[in-house]
């Protein structure tokens, strides 16, 4: 799929500032370390994370890494950060490796996921987060690695979760022939040679964590609910951020006709775009958020 992912993603932060959990948050804010903590996240993109818990007063000094395997994604986050940093009056230096803002160094940092897990890092985090990851990679295999990314009894704050059902409203005939074949192709997907997540990922992750020593101390629900306004508008730039939905389906599916005819996705699609744009699709997606603690005893 081609598309401005980058745009992509600032279309989602209004969509993500409403649905991450509020107890699960208030929970991240009482195990954040007191001192400046070192903050890893995982998949980190445009850098929309750390503003927002900027913002929300959750992270302020230290030093916070963004960890995504794309290179002009994060070379895009150092001017979407210094022009969000700038629009609020704050400090902003730019560094060879990344940023300063005001008191919290931004460190922008290139890898695949599996791969930065797989090697051996002697600094560890004090905060690790993944903010929609986890239901991209094989939980499994990969959470154990997270988790020896924090040191001993870190704190983990894994948000937006896919958790097996997405709803489009009105409804339309083809939405369970269409939407259990989605499902389906996240069941079976693969990236790099490796599993590449499932579509249950938020209700399976309460046994992952037990299971890697690490149980959540507070989960909740963090749903997408995308829906237009009276007048028929949607906030912000949301009505793109679902026409990339209605996309990533499209391209999930359209090499599967054998779970779902071509002419029932394309009647499927067109439904659902004609009543984007007249302000009529209601989008709902459920997903979860979880906090915890590594393990207290960990070897690298």
């Amino acid at each position: 799929m081609t598309f401005d992912y980058a745009g992509y993603l600032v279309a989602k932060t209004t969509v993500d500032d409403r649905a991450l959990n509020r107890h699960v948050l208030d929970e991240l804010r009482r195990l954040m370390p007191a001192d400046a903590p070192r903050v890893l996240e995982v998949g980190a993109g445009l850098g929309t994370m750390v503003a927002r818990l900027m913002d929300w007063g959750v992270v302020s000094v230290g030093e916070y890494i963004l960890l995504d395997a794309d290179r002009e994604l994060l070379d895009s986050s150092r001017q979407w950060l210094s022009d969000w940093a700038a629009a609020r009056g704050l400090r902003i230096e730019l560094l060879p490796d990344g940023l300063q803002v005001g008191d919290l160094r931004v460190r922008l940092v290139q890898a695949e996921l599996g791969s930065y897990v797989e090697a051996a890092h002697e600094v560890r985090a004090d905060v690790l987060i993944a903010n929609a990851v986890l239901d991209l990679v094989d939980v499994p295999t990969v959470l154990p690695g997270l988790l020896q990314l924090l040191v001993p009894g870190g704190v983990y704050w894994f948000t937006i979760n896919y958790d097996g059902e997405s709803i489009f409203e009105p409804s339309h005939s083809a939405d369970d022939q269409v939407l259990r074949a989605y499902h389906r192709d996240m069941d079976e997907r693969v990236r790099y040679g490796r599993p590449a997540g499932e579509s249950r990922t938020g209700r399976r992750l309460f046994h992952h964590l037990r299971d890697a020593g690490a149980p959540a101390l507070a989960a909740g629900s963090s749903d997408w609910a995308v829906y237009p306004g009276p007048d028929g508008s949607y906030p912000a730039e949301e009505a793109y951020f679902v026409r990339i939905i209605l996309d990533t389906i499209r391209d999930a599916l359209r090499v599967r006709q054998d779970w779902v005819g071509a002419a029932e996705l394309a009647d499927w699609l067109a439904e659902r775009r004609r009543q984007l744009a007249a302000g009529e699709l209601v989008y709902i997606a459920h997903q979860l958020d979880f906090v915890g603690r590594s393990p207290h005893s960990q070897s690298m």
